[in-house]
């Protein structure tokens, strides 16, 4: 029998930051449909051990443990009063007719909360949550947090009292601050009363902005014909991956060439995109790179820094980017492979604590994490601006990489000395509902096979030895 926890009479509410509101809007757009833009989902194939006979109890307390302890922003905030007992049974469900996390995937719609579904045909887990309450690295961080709560659950015994497990259960901190309140609790440029930003952050600001018009509007991927004003219809998720030797020899190319794997798979894609046709206009390619903030962060003095560092929140920034002559033609050489990966690679090394010095000034250098309220400001009123008439629609198609996953997750986790929970397959993606992505499945996965190809080549890796 499970403990009775008491309601957080007070609760934990904070106000919406400016990129997580930002998110929210756009999340909002596709209330019609009753789905998302931008969920993200996480999908775990577990390995339970033989002694777990039903392990529906066991997922169900390891959920409640690491959302409502180790990440109460998914539980807690904007929602006041909660039981969490009553939360836990309201957001975990056990899909036993669902055949995996793909068919899930495509058949879920918005939910006030974020949810988590144990699908016992394929032994997966699934967490959903939207994107203004999570990031990519806040969900693989949950994803950890999640099992460390499950072989602890399981050692202990489900039934365990929670205040055992989690002796401060009725304490908790409030949830963390958002990104703009802790950048500007210990930004060198304070904004001033009237909440106008701070004058030397304004060039900065407008110099990111910058580099991403400048490349506007950008090459992209042809849609589907005729979809220009089509409801978008049930998402599904494509995969293509290398085998272990070709991952190898891929970063041996990429070391010798002095370039990062990340830079030379999207300087693949933007080699692909570019080999379509394009709109007259289009003779760039432009759009922004996620970059995680929490080890920026981690860097301040902030009270709360140590804390944002593991939390799964929305902590992380677009870096603008724009490449230009990757057409041929217009008076320019066509960049190449190399040269296009090395050009991102500049803007995926930029040191963040170090970020932007003024021109012609001998002054310290500002961080990202100083320009990140005046930077976010302006690429949401970017975003929400209409298309210039005779632009074409936004169709270019991003990358976001979170690096080595074993950063983030073990591929087992012990119970004790004899036992453990493994990880033996995961995914991590987010539902999207703009004509980025609104192609047909059998394009998506011929485009994902042009990309390796292009990756293989621009590396010389012998394409034979792809697995």
């Amino acid at each position: 029998m499970s403990s009775q926890v008491p309601h957080f009479q007070d609760g934990f509410t904070r106000p919406l930051g400016n990129l997580e509101n930002f998110f929210k809007l756009l999340a909002e757009k596709g209330k019609l449909i009753k789905r998302e833009h931008w969920t993200v989902h996480l999908a775990l194939r577990l390995q339970l051990p033989s002694s777990v006979a039903d392990p529906v109890p066991y997922l169900r307390r390891a959920w409640k443990l690491s959302t409502n302890t180790a990440q109460p922003t998914l539980s807690y905030l904007t929602v006041p009063p909660l039981d969490i007992d009553t939360w836990a049974s309201e957001t975990f469900t056990a899909c036993d007719e669902v055949a995996s996390a793909d068919q899930l995937f495509s058949s879920l719609r918005s939910t006030p909360t974020a949810t988590c579904f144990w699908l016992p045909k394929s032994s997966e887990l699934l967490i959903r949550s939207s994107h203004w309450r999570i990031d990519g690295v806040g969900m693989a961080l949950l994803g950890h947090d999640f099992m460390l709560a499950l072989a602890r659950t399981i050692w202990s015994g489900y039934d365990t009292l929670l205040e055992y497990l989690v002796p401060n259960i009725g304490k908790h901190s409030p949830v963390p601050p958002s990104l703009e309140h802790m950048a500007r609790s210990v930004s060198r440029f304070p904004q001033s009363q009237e909440g106008e930003e701070h004058p030397d952050l304004t060039p900065g600001a407008d110099e990111l902005e910058g580099i991403f018009l400048r490349g506007v509007p950008s090459i992209g991927l042809p849609s589907k014909s005729g979809s220009e004003a089509a409801i978008p219809d049930s998402s599904q998720r494509v995969i293509t991956c290398l085998e272990a030797g070709t991952t190898t020899k891929v970063a041996a190319a990429c070391r010798d060439k002095g370039i990062k794997v990340t830079s030379a798979v999207h300087a693949a894609i933007v080699r692909v995109t570019a080999s379509f046709p394009q709109h007259p206009l289009s003779k760039s390619y432009a759009a922004f790179v996620p970059v995680d903030l929490r080890r920026a962060i981690a860097r301040t003095a902030a009270p709360d820094a140590e804390t944002i560092s593991k939390s799964a929140g929305v902590y992380f920034s677009g870096l603008p980017v724009c490449v230009g002559s990757v057409l041929p033609g217009d008076g320019e050489p066509q960049k190449g492979f190399g040269a296009i990966a090395r050009e991102l690679g500049a803007v995926y090394s930029r040191d963040l604590d170090e970020f932007w010095t003024p021109p012609g000034s001998s002054s310290q250098a500002i961080s990202l994490l100083d320009l990140a309220e005046p930077y976010v400001r302006r690429t949401t009123a970017l975003f929400n601006a209409p298309i210039p008439e005779g632009l074409p629609p936004v169709q270019t198609p991003d990358l976001s990489s979170l690096g080595r996953m074993e950063s983030y997750l073990q591929r087992e986790y012990w119970i004790d000395g004899d036992s453990k929970v493994g990880i033996t397959d995961f995914w991590l993606g987010t539902e999207m509902l703009t004509r980025n992505v609104q192609f047909h499945k059998d394009f998506v996965v011929g485009i994902l096979d042009k990309v390796i190809q292009g990756l293989l080549l621009g590396c010389g890796v012998d394409e034979q030895n792809r697995g």
